[in-house]
């Protein structure tokens, strides 16, 4: 602690005549402190910043704050993610929110460092779902080591690449947002990370509102908020969604009113997305008579900067990855490797191979 204000705060303990006044000198003296030590930038006038605006739509200047999440869709009609924004990203248990926030990090990291904070998952199976999405492994066979030669093998050779990416791992700060700020802050000035991961909000917690849960969110929001405004970051950070999606007799889709615990979430977001997968609740075919097998939606629900809509992708069969939906060819296709692994381990399917001419497909 500031030994100022530790003086100043045994001071006034020292001094305490009457209980109430004395609490509500020192939460006085806290506020002001944490008002000090808040992060205060210089006015800029609003002719500078529309000039610099200018020259960059004069010259046709890339906009290098802009983070591809690898969803063609997603990117192009929906601008992806920027730096200094709140991606919030909300579903019910088993809509596979984990697993996207990992495909959405597997393909970040491979242009800007990423800090991932998983609350939810220690980090030994955090890195199986990970193995999982590149190997398309189901994940329990690879935690139940319940893998063939021919699948250790391929788990060795995708994760090679890996090595290149600068992916951070964190489970700790939990139950402290000052501890939290820090950390990342200090991932932000050594790593350079441009990209935080919080997996999940209602996981986190903070010392000064524990009585108040909704407060103690709202809290926690704007402070994510902050960090992301004032370090110029993005942060994707999922979020549990109230039961009342399941209780609704109609469509099941989520709306801004089932995130859960604060509204202030959806006022501190700057895009709330989210996953949607309509095979979960028995239903066969959306709206346009496209099977929902395996069909998964991301529903764009805020968008401080663009359009609001509904993204399509598609899953695979071991629930390990995501890929743009394409309603004429939805289906996964094996790659060389996938095949010659099927091969490996049954001779007939090597004559299946030959007689339909696959090894010359274009993977």
């Amino acid at each position: 602690m500031n030994p100022t204000l530790k003086n100043k705060i045994e001071n006034i303990i020292q001094h305490a005549d009457d209980e109430v006044e004395t609490l509500q000198k020192l939460k006085h003296l806290l506020y002001e402190a944490e008002a000090q030590q808040s992060f205060i930038q210089n006015s800029t006038s609003m002719a500078e910043l529309v000039s610099d605006n200018l020259k960059i739509i004069q010259n046709k200047t890339p906009k290098n704050a802009t983070i591809k999440t690898g969803f063609t869709s997603l990117d192009k009609d929906f601008g992806g993610f920027e730096l200094g924004e709140v991606i919030v990203i909300g579903g019910r248990p088993g809509m596979g929110k984990t697993q996207l926030l990992v495909n959405l990090v597997l393909h970040i990291s491979s242009s800007m460092p990423v800090l991932y904070f998983s609350f939810d998952l220690a980090k030994f199976s955090l890195s199986n779902r990970f193995l999982s999405a590149i190997s398309g492994i189901q994940t329990h066979k690879i935690m139940q080591n319940q893998l063939t030669e021919a699948e250790i093998n391929h788990l060795a050779a995708v994760a090679k690449p890996l090595e290149n990416r600068e992916i951070l791992v964190n489970e700790s700060c939990f139950n402290s947002i000052s501890a939290f700020k820090s950390l990342c802050e200090k991932e932000i000035k050594e790593k350079q990370v441009k990209v935080i991961v919080v997996d999940y909000l209602q996981m986190m917690g903070s010392n000064k509102y524990r009585n108040n849960r909704e407060i103690e969110i709202s809290h926690i929001s704007r402070e994510l908020k902050g960090i992301a405004k004032q370090h110029n970051v993005c942060i994707i950070v999922s979020s549990q969604l109230s039961r009342a999606v399941e209780t609704r007799g109609s469509s099941k889709r989520p709306q801004l009113s089932d995130l859960r615990d604060s509204g202030a979430i959806e006022q501190d977001a700057d895009k709330v997305i989210f996953i949607y997968r309509p095979e979960y609740y028995k239903i066969d075919e959306d709206e346009d008579g496209n099977n929902t097998d395996r069909m998964v939606e991301l529903i764009i629900a805020k968008n401080r900067n663009g359009y609001l809509g509904t993204v399509k992708l598609l899953r695979d069969d071991a629930f390990t990855k995501f890929q743009d939906f394409d309603p004429d060819k939805n289906e996964f296709s094996f790659s060389k490797e996938r095949l010659e692994e099927l091969a490996a381990k049954n001779p007939n399917f090597k004559n299946l191979i030959d007689e339909f001419g696959l090894e010359d497909a274009p993977f």
